[in-house]
């Protein structure tokens, strides 16, 4: 290990910081082999599939890490009150069954009639705020106040909770 690759951020890989967050915006967005096309289409970026792949999963563990300290600190803290004042919210969540394989249900019972497990539940959520409605008197959504967030865990509440009050 040199130095200088410390200094630029180079250490464990061979892409620039900046490298690195097209690589993980792109694979966050869209498939990774779109991704790869799109760098170089726009960037003149080559890279290979697999490297989107990589680089866009290890950013996603890093910040679903930073989410998940967020959200068991406000579990410890029992922090549920909301930091600031929203006159109308929106919150919506819903969850459904997608397999996967054999060893993400390892120890979790299921449905079918043996009592093995074939899913996994996800769940998606939204928060909003609204506070006009239109000439007919139904409710607008205010531009730019939605987020999304879905996850496959059993304490989805404390995310969509994060959400509420701008963590994660």
């Amino acid at each position: 290990m040199l130095p200088q690759d410390v200094a630029l951020d180079l250490v464990s890989t061979s892409f620039s910081p900046g490298v690195r967050r097209l690589m993980g915006r792109v694979g966050g967005k869209e498939s990774f082999s779109a991704g790869c096309r799109h760098l170089e289409e726009l960037a003149g970026i080559k890279v290979q599939t697999k490297a989107v792949e990589r680089v866009a999963e290890g950013i996603g563990a890093e910040l679903e890490l930073l989410g998940r300290r967020e959200r068991q600190r406000a579990i410890a803290e029992q922090n549920v009150i909301p930091l600031k004042s929203i006159a109308k919210l929106y919150v919506s969540f819903d969850g459904t069954g997608v397999p996967v394989i054999k060893r993400e249900t390892e120890g979790r019972r299921g449905k079918s009639a043996t009592g093995e497990a074939h899913t996994r539940e996800v769940k998606l959520g939204c928060v909003f705020t609204q506070t006009e409605v239109d000439r007919e008197g139904h409710p607008v959504r205010d531009e730019a106040s939605t987020t999304y967030v879905g996850a496959i865990e059993t304490e989805f509440g404390w995310r969509i909770y994060g959400k509420l009050n701008g963590a994660d």
